[in-house]
């Protein structure tokens, strides 16, 4: 197999796994709302710290809206009137006897259909959802809700869980997605590219070979390819003999050539003397 594939697959499984860690990641982040949750219950007590001069929190009881639903399609939903009586006599008093619940009978960004909604907020100390900007000091709170059910959530927490949830989610996605298109390029080019040393080795092979030869599976049928093997050795011996021959021809040939002379007449006179 090519190397070169390989190590393209080998990419592609890394990224698969990157991808898998960012799904675990999503699945941490949408976790991170639930741990949001500052308070369920009827009448009681709740802490709260680091609320005095930022953040938000969501105050949500059962119901629906007026269109029937728990969740906003478009713009804004209105509680019914009799939930929007009922909440107005909702209170949560601090150590100092100050009122931090602000009831909003009117929602513009409640799109969870969770059979909740959302009737108010507390230590909008940025006015973000009212007219009224009043952060919570840090201390202990008092709810008197007339015995109705209610949660409290971190609205800054709940937005940075889904942003980090759903970006995690996309980012996994996208990863596995071309991890496994990395991953099928690969080991089709480790099984379609030919390696280099086979590469050279099958060309030896070739011009070592360049006649056809028995174990060769090349479609001839062995009796064909056995009559080639000897035409091909006839051949040869044909070609050495036609060599022996005319080697023996220029070797007798000079001998012709002086009879020839001699039967002529014609000699070769000797070299005159040297003085």
């Amino acid at each position: 197999m090519n190397k070169i594939g390989l190590v393209i697959a080998v990419v592609g499984v890394v990224i698969c796994l990157i991808g898998a860690a960012l799904f675990v990641a999503s699945g941490d982040s949408f976790s991170d709302i639930e741990e949001s949750q500052k308070y369920e219950g009827k009448d009681g007590e709740m802490k709260l710290e680091g609320y005095a001069e930022g953040g938000w929190l969501i105050v949500t009881m059962e119901g629906n809206y007026t269109n029937g639903r728990s969740a906003i399609i478009n713009g804004s939903a209105s509680l019914t009137d009799e939930d929007c009586d009922l909440i107005s006599n909702f209170t949560l008093t601090g150590e100092n006897g100050d009122e931090y619940f602000i009831p909003t009978c009117d929602n513009p960004d409640d799109t969870t259909e969770d059979g909740w909604v959302h009737i108010g907020v507390i230590c909008d100390s940025k006015g973000r959802y009212s007219n009224q900007s009043k952060g919570c000091p840090d201390g202990n709170y008092t709810w008197d809700t007339n015995g109705t059910l209610i949660n409290v959530w971190d609205g800054e927490q709940i937005i940075e869980g889904l942003i980090s949830g759903l970006t995690a989610l996309g980012s996994g996605l996208f990863a596995c997605c071309c991890g496994v298109v990395v991953l099928i390029l690969g080991i089709a080019l480790a099984f379609l590219l030919q390696d280099d040393k086979d590469a050279q080795q099958y060309a030896t092979q070739n011009t070592d070979h360049a006649l056809l030869k028995n174990d060769q599976d090349d479609g001839f049928k062995p009796y064909e390819k056995s009559g080639w093997d000897e035409q091909e050795d006839y051949i040869r011996k044909e070609k050495k003999v036609d060599e022996t021959e005319e080697v023996k021809e220029e070797e007798s040939k000079p001998e012709e050539d002086s009879a020839e002379k001699k039967r002529s007449g014609e000699y070769e006179l000797p070299p005159p003397p040297e003085y």
